[in-house]
């Protein structure tokens, strides 16, 4: 899924580290800007951080496996030490809309505009016959801006919309219902705020468990779940994914998971290596 572009605030493919993008950050939020700030990841991935009126209003990488949500000094932390990166002004209508991206299913194309009426639906329709354009609906109704005509490949002046949304082909519907929306939303940010960083301690002989993580008390009533068993996934700061294991109470250190030392062995992990962990 390639997003759709709004004017260029800042000039295309600037190389930033992640204290750039975070400095970036912070100068546009108190700028009260409206859109989004993109980096270019490795692995063919691009990040995105949606600003509406100065606040953040979500942070996702996207790649071909589907989109994945972080907290924004996460998703820079993966830019190392320099990303191609943008900036795109946009009306703070749009950004809502396209920050919630990372919830929007394909429709079908058949009865498009009459499936977003009647559910009332908020996504984007990319036309691509006989001209390019995306148009952004929200609750089921294109968004217009009477002032301006076209933001990048984004069509919202009257006068534009009248000739795509009659004379265009559609290529692609994304859209969700704002029930659907609400919830897919509510969840993805309740694991993102379950996320813990946390440092491993390989631990063998007597006190290992043979297949189980430990953390502590505090950390496990912070989550809300059994403290005799659950399933804790384990992740790099830059998001990839280490491994899922059984987690019990018992590490006795504040900010420490213990992990038996085959285990380790078997992700590739170390002693000290700093981590994050939510649980399934």
């Amino acid at each position: 899924m390639n997003l759709p572009k709004g004017t260029p605030f800042m000039p295309e493919g600037l190389l930033l580290s992640a204290s750039d993008l975070q400095s970036t950050l912070n100068n546009l939020m108190q700028d009260q800007f409206s859109g989004y700030l993109r980096c270019d990841l490795p692995g063919s991935k691009q990040g995105f951080v949606f600003l509406s009126r100065g606040q953040m209003v979500r942070a996702f990488e996207l790649s071909s496996s589907g989109v994945k949500l972080y907290t924004p000094e996460r998703l820079f932390a993966r830019a190392g030490e320099g990303a191609p990166s943008a900036s795109y002004v946009m009306t703070p209508a749009m950004a809502e809309i396209l920050a919630s991206s990372f919830a929007l299913e394909n429709s079908p194309a058949a009865n498009w505009r009459q499936t977003l009426q009647d559910g009332k639906r908020t996504g984007f329709v990319e036309f691509s016959q006989p001209f390019a354009g995306t148009v952004l609906y929200r609750k089921g109704e294109p968004v217009q801006e009477s002032m301006t005509s076209a933001y990048g490949e984004l069509v919202c002046g009257r006068e534009g919309l009248s000739k795509l949304l009659n004379e265009g082909q559609p290529a692609r519907v994304l859209a969700a219902e704002p029930a659907e929306l609400e919830e897919k939303a509510r969840k993805a940010h309740k694991d993102l705020d379950a996320m813990r960083e946390v440092k491993l301690k390989s631990v063998s002989g007597f006190f290992a468990t043979k297949d189980a993580l430990k953390v502590e008390a505090e950390l496990a009533s912070g989550w809300g779940v059994n403290p005799k068993g659950f399933t804790l996934v384990v992740e790099t700061p830059e998001g990839k994914l280490i491994g899922k294991l059984k987690t019990i109470v018992g590490s006795k250190k504040a900010g420490v998971m213990e992990i038996p030392l085959k285990i380790m062995q078997e992700w590739g992990a170390s002693d000290d290596q700093d981590v994050w962990v939510y649980p399934e």
